[in-house]
């Protein structure tokens, strides 16, 4: 006789190019803590490949995982054979699922979606098939930098959705209104801090009796670092004070910015570290820094100003909607027009002469933490994805149901780990 128990919700985070790695980890392991039962659809991470082993976390690529840490080829060849990598992945998954389905994928980013290929959306529509729901968070709208050619392409994507989640009234706001989107699909959940309290005060190649401005993470043109370099040349002459820019990025563009760091004549004050950075290298900077600047020209989301916030850092950013949702000027940051390269400047002369003003602000950050903690966001994640379901608690699987068994046997927990 098959007796009727209850089973945790089961979730797969779809992120099979490993586009957003740290934000999928943190996910997980509050998921994971707060009794949902987590799979990982996801490569490897190329330039941290060990970063799901260091969290207690096994990723599942599907079947094939070949370039993690490694640099074979490059330009068209990496792309071509990742792209083959992935569509085996995807097909070795679509198999599994009919065997092992879970109730909720989570899916993060589609790396396809923007190059017109259907490969990741053929795949969820299958799921949805076999009767799994499908979340969508929306990291960014529209892929920045790109104007409007792909919102055709993503206004689709998110019809197909069960639900979506954004990450500030902001952006849930623009989602219903420029994409019809019914404001009962989606849910305000918001993102966490990453690299919490990387590290403790120490040398990272930076004199630490200068005042450190620091802008990090993945650079690209919307993020404002050509408005910032303008605002650095009007704040000269500041001895005591350094920038540093600190990300990979497109060589070109990266290019770019170092002729234009010449053209202002800035070099002496500005150092530019053009390369991933790992975690170790990470701590060092944001042990040394006293200033986190952000002078995006737009922004969903951004994980960089959370990390500033993990770590409590005064924050100087551009008076952006979804910034406002976090931060209050004069409160907790200094906030400037975007464009404005005058008040840019001298909000961070102000900062940079005035250590009282920098610590009250930098308090008051680190205070944003404890408003943001993931345990809460994965309960509210979870509670998403209850509602979707329906009232889950009074939902049961057969206690030797063949696919029930073998996804909770081989999905790996942080718990089991013993990493908390």
């Amino acid at each position: 006789m098959r007796l009727a128990v209850e089973r945790p919700l089961r979730a797969l985070i779809f992120d099979p190019w490993c586009l957003v790695p740290y934000y999928t980890i943190a996910l997980a392991r509050g998921l994971i803590e707060s009794g949902v039962d987590v799979r990982v659809f996801s490569i490897g991470y190329d330039l941290d490949p060990e970063c799901f082993r260091r969290a207690g976390l096994r990723n599942d690529p599907g079947l094939l995982d070949l370039f993690s840490g490694k640099r074979i080829g490059a330009g068209f060849l990496r792309r071509a054979a990742k792209l083959a990598q992935g569509v085996v992945n995807l097909a070795a998954m679509a198999v599994r699922l009919v065997f092992q389905r879970p109730d909720i994928i989570h899916v993060q980013q589609l790396r396809l979606v923007q190059a017109g290929l259907p490969l990741e959306t053929w795949f969820l529509e299958y799921a949805r098939i076999l009767g799994c729901k499908l979340v969508y968070t929306v990291h960014n709208l529209l892929p920045h930098d790109t104007q409007e050619r792909h919102r055709a392409r993503y206004a689709k994507l998110y019809r197909r959705m069960d639900g979506l989640i954004c990450h500030s009234n902001h952006a849930r706001d623009r989602l219903t209104a420029e994409f019809d989107i019914d404001p009962a699909r989606v849910c305000v959940i918001p993102h966490g801090p990453l690299f919490e309290a990387l590290a403790e005060r120490h040398g990272a190649g930076v004199a630490v009796n200068e005042c450190v401005v620091l802008w990090q993470g993945f650079i690209r043109p919307y993020k404002g670092l050509e408005f910032l370099l303008e605002a650095w040349k009007k704040l000269q002459p500041e001895p005591a004070a350094r920038l540093v820019i600190a990300g990979s990025g497109e060589p070109e563009y990266l290019e770019r910015l170092r002729e234009r760091v010449e053209a202002l004549g800035i070099a002496g004050s500005v150092e530019l570290r053009f390369r991933f950075l790992n975690l170790a290298e990470m701590a060092q900077l944001y042990s040394v820094a006293d200033i986190a600047v952000y002078p995006y020209r737009e922004i969903t989301t951004s994980g960089a100003l959370l990390t500033a916030v993990g770590n409590g850092k005064a924050i100087v950013a551009t008076d952006l909607p979804a910034f406002r949702e976090l931060l209050r000027d004069g409160e907790n940051a200094l906030l400037v027009p975007y464009g404005d390269a005058q008040a840019l400047a001298d909000a961070l002369r102000r900062l940079i002469r005035d250590p009282a003003l920098r610590a009250r602000l930098a308090s008051r950050t680190l205070d944003l933490n404890y408003k943001l903690s993931w345990r809460e966001i994965a309960e509210e994640t979870r509670a998403c994805y209850e509602r979707l379901l329906g009232d889950f608690g009074e939902r049961s699987a057969l206690a030797d149901g063949g696919a029930d068994r073998v996804y909770a046997q081989e999905r790996t927990s942080v718990r089991d780990r013993g990493d908390l």
